[in-house]
């Protein structure tokens, strides 16, 4: 296969810092509602500090990510150690990663990932700790199997984002959402200036996450389908974030069915801008910070590593304790092209 690695080093780095820049961006106005972040910001443009004691991310800095970009640098990391998705692997990263920042002190994590770190502390297996996760935790980290599989069937891909998700989220509605993210950043990596494909790819891969998963009717395409038809309305900013907004279920929850396709209705609201998605995506509210890191994953992908404003790449750097760049040398050498 004649692969341009530096092009694909570029979608690589797009989609490594996309999360970051998206989940540190959201994380302040996480679980706020759109009223509440008017009256508070107005609009945001920019890095804010974190809410004051009480929210779930007030122990943060300004510009610092959260566990859903942690967790898809885990994913990323298992996949360099393993150069393949082994579900294995991934348990005893997440329980260490868990050790290591004390997670099960913390309020950060959701309680799909929570209650299966409790369970294979426990000794329960990997193939059982996440039969019950339904809730977004598997679509926030899944975006490096997107770029690992870029040259993949989709059969291939879908599998690997269940063994991706399978300590935590082997339920057939998570894999639809997870597998609608993976496809969307599988295509964004070679469509060129496409968004509609883009968003094809990811009904494709909810339809099929939730098929090979056994349970066709949990496949989230006809939220997708119905969050697009928003984006396509022609209203302006603040109107489209409202009619966004009140498409969520349970603004307060952690809902696949509601954080996957709130963030690809913005991607492809922005017609696929880096910063123009993940402006509108930390001034939508809810789970901004999960719905910025997904965003954020899609439109690096698919604008890459050089059309991320250099100011937030710098926040990025400042306050992150990887390497990002290295972490990307590192996955592109694990695909073995």
């Amino acid at each position: 296969m004649n692969i341009d690695k530096n092009y694909l080093m570029n979608k690589i780095l797009g989609v490594l810092y996309g999360v970051a820049i998206g989940d540190a961006m959201g994380m302040p106005t996480t679980f706020m509602s759109r009223d509440q972040i008017k009256a508070k910001y107005g609009k945001v443009t920019n890095f804010l500090e974190a809410p004051m004691e009480g929210s779930v991310h007030s122990k943060l800095v300004r510009g610092e990510y959260t566990d859903d970009t942690e967790l898809t640098y885990m994913v990323a990391d298992s996949i360099i150690s393993r150069r393949q998705v082994d579900p294995e692997d991934m348990a005893n990263r997440l329980v260490k990663w868990a050790d290591d920042n004390d997670i099960l002190n913390t309020t950060l994590i959701g309680p799909s990932t929570r209650s299966a770190i409790k369970n294979l502390k426990s000794g329960v297996p990997y193939s059982l700790t996440g039969k019950n996760g339904t809730t977004n935790g598997c679509a926030m980290k899944i975006s490096p199997v997107g770029i690992f599989d870029a040259f993949s069937d989709g059969e291939k891909t879908v599998q690997d984002v269940i063994n991706a998700c399978l300590c935590t989220h082997n339920t057939a509605l998570a894999i639809s959402g997870a597998a609608a993210i993976s496809f969307a950043v599988k295509k964004a990596v070679s469509v060129g200036q496409d968004t509609q494909a883009v968003y094809e790819a990811s009904l494709e891969g909810a339809d099929m996450g939730a098929q090979l998963m056994g349970d066709p009717a949990k496949s989230i395409s006809l939220r997708i389908k119905e969050a697009i038809g928003i984006a396509n309305s022609g209203n302006n900013f603040d109107s489209f974030l409202n009619n966004l907004y009140n498409f969520i279920l349970k603004p307060q929850w952690a809902l696949t069915e509601d954080s996957v396709p709130a963030a690809i209705s913005i991607f492809l609201y922005s017609g696929g801008n880096f910063r123009n998605s993940i402006l509108l995506a930390c001034n939508l509210g809810a789970d901004s910070d999960t719905i910025g890191g997904m965003v954020g994953a899609m439109a690096g992908s698919y604008a890459g590593f050089n059309n991320i404003p250099n100011e937030w790449v710098k926040t990025i750097d400042n306050s992150s304790k990887r390497d990002i760049r290295d972490l990307g040398g590192k996955f592109l050498d694990a695909m073995q092209l």
